[in-house]
């Protein structure tokens, strides 16, 4: 005899997703800063540029995540569950790809801040860590639906 099966619904599995990339960005910062800080690493690139160049790309990835891709994801139908809502292939992917831009962002920044130990790059990843947590699956959803 089969054991029943169990499905995860969508909502709850994009859900566990957000949490883990949130999680895991928020965990890079705090181990990177425990290395530079705690550990008194020297900097491991001489001059300003790499620090500045990583921190530029990850503000504007935010950016054009947050101004580019965050519009493109469809909203929910009044009619729609959540679980219908995210059951949508595009609304996945698109929510799946504005994560992914804004966590690559942060892991842009968390490599400049490993390699410089500048402040700018720290807020840079600190700025990606806030954003991705805002950009959540309950900020596309429509109240109770």
């Amino acid at each position: 005899m089969e054991p029943p099966r169990t499905t995860v619904s969508n909502t709850r599995a994009m859900r566990v997703i957000h949490l883990a990339l949130t999680v895991g960005l928020t965990l890079c910062g705090v181990m990177l800063f425990i290395v530079r800080r705690v550990e008194q690493l020297p900097e491991l690139v001489q001059g300003p540029f790499v620090g500045t160049a990583l921190t530029v790309a990850a503000i504007a990835a935010v950016v054009v995540a947050v101004t580019v891709i965050r519009p493109r994801v469809p909203p929910q139908a009044p009619d729609q569950t959540r679980d219908m809502y995210w059951g949508d292939a595009t609304v996945r992917t698109t929510a799946l790809v504005l994560w992914a831009v804004v966590d690559g962002a942060g892991l842009l920044a968390a490599v400049g801040y490993l390699l410089t130990g500048a402040t700018a790059p720290a807020i840079a990843l600190a700025l990606a860590i806030v954003a991705l947590a805002t950009l959540g699956p309950r900020r596309f959803e429509q109240g109770d639906a």
